[in-house]
């Protein structure tokens, strides 16, 4: 896809790893991954990328070979070592790139999907990569470090989540997907949770369920496993836009006006 010019802000978070601070800031003017001292806030090392915006956070990658700082882009998907050495670099993305990759069970996922592009894609890498490992078109099932790929599965602005090698998806309008997190073959395919309902927040997964909340602020609660099933609606009545926090066996969620902290027994 050409590297036109929206004029965006770009919208990554800083990531934490060890003694390191790695921020991507991919912007109109001059985009850059930067790493600084935790302790001083000195700059370590910063590389240029030849970027323009995007929106999504990078991935601290710790796999079996080594550890690797996953950026995706609209131009490229880039890994780099953590002196910001290229190790490896994909092309294939959609424009307006905003899901965060991730990594569970020896595989990074890295998904795009603009709205109306033709492919819409989620890869699962291997580790190892070195160079160009972008998909040949005519081999799309033979890849030494391209696990799997699906080319219309990809998020606009959700990230997936995989729990008990299932990799959920939950498109923007209300869809969710489950696939196999480790062939991508499919589960079950769309089920709509409500008609009319957008979602922007991740979904996120304990005990047993999936849960996704609602722009409207409501909260569906679903089985995980290989069949759908809704169990459950929970409703805050007000718009809710970013992907809650679990952290200390509590869920931090936040809406328009308020930030709720939910704990087992409802303990401070």
């Amino acid at each position: 896809m050409p590297s036109t010019v929206q004029e965006f802000a770009p919208a990554a978070s800083p990531v934490l790893h060890e003694d390191r601070l790695y921020i991507v800031n991919d912007n109109t003017t001059e985009s850059f991954l930067v790493a600084l001292d935790t302790a001083t806030g000195d700059q370590v090392w910063r590389i240029v990328r030849d970027e323009v915006e995007n929106w999504s956070t990078p991935l601290i990658w710790n796999n079996a070979l080594r550890t690797e700082i996953v950026t995706t882009g609209r131009n490229k998907v880039r890994s780099y070592d953590l002196h910001g050495q290229l190790l490896w670099e994909l092309r294939g993305m959609t424009g307006n790139v905003a899901p965060t990759p991730f990594a569970k069970n020896g595989l990074a996922y890295l998904t795009s999907g603009y709205p109306g592009a033709s492919v819409r894609p989620v890869y699962a890498i291997r580790p190892g990569g070195s160079g160009d490992i972008s998909l040949d078109p005519d081999k799309p099932t033979d890849h030494p470090y391209i696990a799997w790929f699906q080319p219309l599965l990809g998020t606009y602005v959700t990230s997936a989540v995989v729990y008990n090698d299932i990799y959920y998806t939950l498109l923007d309008r209300g869809l969710m997907l489950a696939h196999d997190a480790k062939t991508g073959e499919e589960i079950y395919g769309r089920q709509r949770l409500k008609p009319g309902s957008g979602f922007t927040a991740s979904p996120w997964a304990y005990t047993g369920k999936i849960f996704v909340l609602s722009e409207d602020g409501d909260t569906y609660v679903i089985k995980a496993g290989r069949e759908f099933k809704l169990l459950g609606t929970n409703s805050l009545n007000e718009m809710a836009l970013a992907t809650p926090a679990v952290a200390a066996d509590s869920l931090i969620l936040r809406t328009q006006s308020k930030l709720y902290r939910f704990s087992k027994g409802g303990g401070q």
